[in-house]
C-alpha cells in the first residue's frame, strides 16, 4: 500500500493569492531598496551644500560684493540645496519602513505557502508522485529572491543616511536627533512628576547656598545674551582696539578646546566650555588676570554614548555650541552628545547625566537657561524632542514636556509680559509658550513653517520677535497671539536680533546689517558688510556692538540711519556673542578669550 502524503494545492485560488502577494512584496522591496541606494549615491556624489554652481557664485560675490542680484541668487540656490538635502533625508526614513514592511509581508507569505496543504487524497495507485525536481527549482528561486533582497538591504544599510555637511567653506550657508530617550526620564506631558534619581548626588556645600536673586543676576552675565536679552549695563566701554597689535587688549588667553558657545560671567569668574570628538571640558577663567583657574573634563556620565555612537556635527556648530548658564552657585554645560554636567565654582562636579543622543543635521546648539531653581533645556532633535526642567542642585527631573517637532538650534526665551512668567521655544513650524514652573503649554502659534531656526526669540514692548532662515521675520502680539507683521526680506539666519526702542537690528549670515521698524516691520536701512554674522549684537551705552565672522566688531548708533562709530579688528575668527560688564568687553575668538578694556 502507498503511503499518502499531504500536498500543496497549487491550483487553488487562496494558494495563488498568497503566492502573488509574496512575489509582489518581494519586487516592491527590491524596488524600494534600489531607490534608497540610488538616492544615497546621488546625494553623496552631488554634495548639494558644496555644489560647484554655488561655489562659483560665492567667488563672484567676493569680487563684486555690492551686486544685490547675485547675493539674492546665492540665497535662493543655497536654500534650494538645503531643502533638497532634507527632502532626501525624509525619503530615506520613509523608505526604510516601506522596505521592512515589504520584507515582512514576503517572508510571511512564503511561510504560508510552505504550510498550505489540501486534504489528503484517497489512495489511488494512479495518483502522480511528488515532482521533486519542480519543488527543488521552486526552492532555489525562493532562496535567490530572498538573497537578492537581503543583499540589497545590506547595501542600503552600508550607505550613509546623511551627507557630510562641512558648512565652513560656504560663507552664505546659514546652518546654525533619532537618539535614545533621555536616561531616567518619562513622559509627563507638562505635568509635575516625581523626580528621577540623580546621576550624581549634589554636594552639600553647593546645595546649601541659595541660588542668586533676580537683582544679583542683573549685576552679572549669567547666560546667553546676559540678563536683559542683549542689553548690557556698562560704563566706559571701549570703542577702539586691535587684537593683532594688542592695543586696547588687557589680556588674551588661549582656550584648550574649541567651542562656539559664548562666555558667561559671575563676579570675577568667566565660564565657557570646549570639546572635540573625544573630550568635553569646562573652563573657569579669572576675569582680572586671564589665568585659567581650573579645567574640568566631563567624565563618567551615566548613559554617555561612545565616540562611535555620538552624532556627527558640522564645522559651523562643533561639539560645544550651547552657551553655559549659572545660578550663582553652580555652572551648567551641555554638549553635542547629550552630556549635561553641573560644577560648583571651585570646579567640583556636582552632578552629571546624559539626555539621549541629540541627532540633527548640524549638531546641538540650544543654550541653557536658569529659572529660579530650575535648569531649562530645549532638546529638539530628529525624534523624541522635549522641553524639560531639572533641579539645579541635583539634576533631578521636575517636569518633562514632549515636543512633536524636528531639530531646531534656537534657545528658550524667558520673559514676563506683565501677567506671568513665560518661556517661548520655536521650531518648524510652531511658536509655543510654556509655564517655566511646570512646563505646561500656555499658547501656540503656527507661523514658521519650512524654515531652519537658529535665532532665539526676543521679547520687547509687548511683541515677540522670531526668525526662520530664508523664510521670515515675524512680530507676535503676546496678548492676542497673532502676527502683527512679517517680512521675507533680509532675514537674520544665525544671529539673534536686537530690539532697541523702535528698531529691530539683525546681522545677516551672508553679510550685511538690517534695521526694521520694530512696530511695523518696515525696512529702515541696510548696511553691507564683507563678512556675515554668527555672533549676536548687544547694546551698551547707546551703541550696538556686532562682531562679524572675521573678528571685526561693527560699532554703531541705532537710529533712522546707520551711523558708524568704529570698526575695531580682533584678528581672529569670531562666532560667539560678546559679554559686557562694567568697562569691559569679553570676546571669545576661535582659539582665544579676550578681555577688551582698561
Amino acid at each position: 500500500m502507498r503511503v499518502v502524503e499531504y500536498e500543496k494545492s497549487t491550483t487553488s485560488l487562496p494558494y495563488q493569492l498568497i503566492k502573488g502577494a509574496a512575489m509582489v512584496s518581494g519586487v516592491f522591496a527590491l524596488v524600494v531598496c534600489a531607490l534608497l541606494i540610488a538616492n544615497n549615491l546621488s546625494l553623496k556624489k552631488t554634495d548639494p551644500i558644496h555644489s560647484p554652481a554655488l561655489q562659483r557664485l560665492v567667488e563672484e560675490l567676493k569680487t563684486n560684493p555690492n551686486d544685490q542680484a547675485l547675493r539674492e541668487e546665492i540665497r535662493e540656490l543655497d536654500h534650494i540645496s538645503r531643502r533638497a538635502f532634507f527632502t532626501s533625508q525624509r525619503f530615506n526614513r520613509v523608505a526604510i519602513y516601506m522596505l521592512v514592511g515589504g520584507l515582512l509581508v514576503m517572508v510571511i507569505a512564503f511561510k504560508s505557502l510552505e504550510a498550505y496543504t489540501s486534504l489528503p487524497p484517497l489512495p489511488d495507485s494512479g495518483d502522480p508522485k511528488d515532482n521533486l525536481v519542480e519543488k527543488a527549482a521552486w526552492a532555489r528561486k525562493s532562496i535567490i529572491s530572498v538573497g537578492l533582497v537581503l543583499v540589497g538591504f545590506a547595501l542600503m544599510i552600508a550607505l550613509p543616511w546623511e551627507s557630510a555637511l562641512d558648512l565652513a567653506e560656504v560663507d552664505l550657508a546659514d546652518g546654525s536627533t533619532a537618539g535614545g530617550k533621555e536616561g531616567g526620564l518619562e513622559e509627563t506631558s507638562g505635568k509635575t512628576a516625581a523626580p528621577a534619581a540623580p546621576a550624581t548626588a549634589a554636594k552639600p556645600a553647593a546645595d546649601a547656598k541659595p541660588v542668586a536673586t533676580a537683582e544679583e543676576r542683573l549685576k552679572n552675565w549669567p547666560g546667553f545674551l546676559g540678563p536683559r536679552a542683549g542689553l548690557a549695563e556698562t560704563k566706559g566701554l571701549p570703542t577702539e582696539w586691535n587684537g593683532e597689535t594688542g592695543d586696547g587688549i588687557r589680556w588674551k588667553t588661549e582656550i584648550p578646546l574649541p567651542g562656539f558657545n559664548s562666555p558667561i560671567i559671575w563676579e570675577d569668574k568667566i565660564f565657557l566650555s570646549g570639546a572635540d570628538e573625544k573630550t568635553r571640558e569646562v573652563y573657569c577663567v579669572d576675569a582680572n588676570s586671564g589665568k585659567i583657574l581650573w579645567v574640568k573634563a566631563v567624565e563618567n556620565v551615566p548613559g554617555s554614548p561612545s565616540v562611535e555612537e555620538s552624532p556627527e556635527v558640522s564645522d559651523d556648530t562643533g561639539y560645544a555650541a550651547a552657551t553655559m548658564a549659572t545660578d550663582g552657585v553652580r555652572v551648567f554645560a551641555i554638549f553635542s552628545n547629550g552630556d549635561l554636567a553641573a560644577f560648583d565654582f571651585e570646579g567640583n562636579q556636582v552632578w552629571a547625566k546624559n539626555l539621549g543622543v541629540p541627532e540633527n543635521p548640524y549638531g546641538y546648539s540650544s543654550s541653557l537657561v536658569v529659572y529660579k531653581n530650575l535648569l531649562l533645556i530645549q532638546y529638539d532633535r530628529e525624534e523624541d524632542s522635549f522641553f524639560t526642567g531639572l533641579d539645579v542642585a541635583t539634576g533631578q527631573k521636575r517636569w518633562r514636556t514632549p515636543r512633536d517637532f524636528g531639530p531646531s538650534w534656537s534657545s528658550p526665551a524667558l520673559f514676563n509680559a506683565g501677567e506671568r512668567d513665560e518661556v517661548v521655544l520655536i521650531a518648524d513650524p510652531m511658536v509655543i509658550s510654556y509655564d517655566p514652573n511646570n512646563g505646561k503649554e500656555l499658547w501656540r502659534l503656527e507661523c514658521l513653517e519650512g524654515g531652519e531656526i537658529a535665532p532665539t526669540p526676543i521679547y520687547a514692548n509687548g511683541l515677540l520677535y522670531v526668525a526662520a532662515d530664508y523664510i521670515k521675520v515675524a512680530a507676535i502680539d503676546v496678548k492676542t497671539h497673532e502676527v502683527v507683521w512679517e517680512t521675507s526680506d533680509m532675514i537674520p539666519g544665525i544671529a539673534t536680533p536686537l530690539v532697541v526702542g523702535d528698531y529691530l537690528i539683525g546681522g545677516l549670515g551672508d553679510g550685511g546689517v538690517v534695521c526694521y521698524n520694530a512696530k511695523t516691520g518696515e525696512e529702515v536701512w541696510t548696511e553691507d558688510t564683507d563678512e556675515g554674522f554668527y555672533a549676536s549684537p548687544i547694546l551698551a551705552e547707546g551703541r550696538v556692538y556686532m562682531a562679524d565672522r572675521l573678528g571685526m566688531t561693527h560699532i554703531f548708533e541705532p537710529g533712522a540711519e546707520y551711523k558708524s562709530v568704529s570698526k575695531p579688528e580682533l584678528g581672529e575668527v569670531v562666532v560667539s556673542t560678546a559679554a559686557a560688564l562694567g568697562d569691559t568687553l569679553y570676546v571669545r575668538g576661535m582659539k582665544n578669550l579676550y578681555r577688551i578694556g582698561p
